[in-house]
């Protein structure tokens, strides 16, 4: 035997759902209409959506059926609270919610001594469709506001439910069905104020602050931090970058305040693979305090500071030959990468042992720059050692002829240009002595001795 409620349910839709021997609106000629009012609310958390009535006649009941994305938002329930049917007194409701919809069945005069209860005719708000946002998402304030995520809320059908359901009113017996005005519920993102917590990386090469480098320089790739107000107990730093860089696994402390704190846990994931479909990816984890006896070390703040900011520490990185010259290589933080493992990580600092993530990160580059080559010896700059370079050495020297590349004139590699150079590469083509050195006159190749002798001005460069 079916149960009370089973009965009411069925009694409910017998009410609703009268069928006329002909297609008419209720009350010869009624109209009625439907609206979900649009709202637009944090994706934290959720929206009330009205559904208005509009009817030229008394309403005896009604069904409300909405679809919606399930992916952007979760209908939670349906309800009758502040509406002009709980005004009036409905005496049957029955509410189903889906994953992508729900629908409402409204009678207003369901018990004895059935005395007619009703919605007077107008504009009535009539049932609340309770959503909450699927998706929270942040944002730091001052930055660029990401896009609201928003669902349609569309009058459709419920096919789901047995029987079927439609939009309908009903109006002195009769079924009429609504016009329909579909709504939206839009799930903004959450401005946020980040921690004052502020992340570097920066890029050194030969020892002096810069992203400049060429093919097969080795510089370092440091991290800094700041925070004037917390003590930082460990972090998670998780970086993607251009696959034309290498970057190395030993981390360096440099003399870093980390370092004279004391880490008891370091770990450093490299992976260098551009073939494994997710790109090159960094991951270094720090945790100061990791081991009895648990005497609470943090890194300091870093309020009153000079310089603002101090050092964690470095891993080296490498120019690929394969980077493009004259093109920036890009480091950037990121999130979501499993570095060599299976678990997906992103950036956090840990305070108070609390994981922290919204805090600003600067992203770094290397900038690639042609390196020049020569030939050492190759004075006059034609691609082959003879006698003419020796020729144009002394032109230079006495006569201030011009050459293209001081260090191709430096045969002898003691980062002057005199009269020893001519004579030590006559030497070598006529009297058998020592080679000039690397890169010697044969092959083009940088400069293995640092001087201060000028750039070379030509076209030979490691570049393609």
């Amino acid at each position: 035997m079916a149960s009370q409620i089973e009965k009411a349910r069925i009694v409910s839709y017998a009410a609703l759902f009268v069928i006329c021997t002909t297609v008419v609106l209720g009350g010869g000629g009624d109209s009625s209409s439907f609206t979900a009012v649009s709202q637009s609310v944090p994706s934290t958390g959720g929206a009330a959506i009205q559904i208005m009535m509009d009817s030229s006649a008394a309403c005896e009941g009604y069904v409300v059926c909405i679809s919606h994305d399930g992916s952007v938002a979760t209908l939670n329930s349906i309800d009758l609270n502040g509406t002009a049917a709980e005004t009036a007194g409905a005496e049957f409701q029955v509410t189903n919610e889906y994953a992508n919809g729900g629908s409402l069945g409204v009678v207003m005069d369901f018990n004895p001594p059935f005395d007619g209860a009703d919605i007077p005719a107008g504009t009535s708000h009539v049932a609340n469709f309770n959503y909450s946002c699927n998706n929270a998402v942040f944002y730091f304030i001052g930055d660029a506001v990401p896009a609201t995520e928003s669902t349609a809320l569309a009058f459709e059908d419920d096919n789901v439910n047995n029987p079927p359901l439609q939009n309908m009113t009903v109006s002195g017996g009769l079924s009429v069905y609504p016009t329909t005005n579909d709504g939206s519920c839009g799930c903004e993102p959450v401005g946020v104020l980040p921690e004052d917590t502020e992340l570097w990386m920066e890029t050194e090469f030969d020892g002096s602050e810069g992203n400049y480098a060429y093919h097969g320089q080795t510089g370092s790739l440091c991290f800094y931090y700041s925070d004037e107000d917390d003590n930082i107990q460990g972090m998670t730093m998780t970086v993607c970058y251009d696959c034309d860089l290498t970057i190395g696994t030993e981390w360096d402390w440099h003399g870093s305040i980390v370092e004279q704190i004391g880490v008891e846990y370091l770990a450093v994931q490299v992976d260098d693979s551009d073939t494994d479909g997710d790109g090159c990816e960094l991951v270094v984890a720090i945790l100061l305090d990791a081991l009895p006896p648990f005497d609470g070390q943090t890194l300091p703040q870093t309020t009153d500071l000079n310089e603002g900011r101090l050092l964690i520490g470095c891993l080296d990185v490498t120019v690929d030959d394969t980077a493009e010259c004259d093109q920036d290589q890009e480091i950037n933080w990121c999130n979501n990468i499993n570095g060599n493992g299976n678990v997906n990580l992103y950036n956090n600092v840990v305070i108070n042992l609390q994981s922290i993530q919204n805090y600003a990160r600067n992203d770094t580059t290397v900038y690639v720059v042609p390196e020049e080559i020569f030939q050492r010896g190759d004075c006059n700059s034609d691609d082959k050692v003879d006698l003419a370079d020796a020729a144009t050495m002394l032109a230079n020297q006495f006569n201030g002829d011009p050459i293209d590349c001081s260090d191709a004139c430096d045969a002898n590699d003691d980062g002057q240009l005199n009269m020893a150079d001519p004579v030590y590469l006559l030497n070598w083509l006529f009297k058998f002595g020592p080679e000039p050195t690397a890169p010697g006159p044969f092959n083009d190749g940088p400069d293995p001795t640092d001087d201060s002798l000028p750039v070379c001005d030509s076209d030979d460069t490691m570049c393609p």
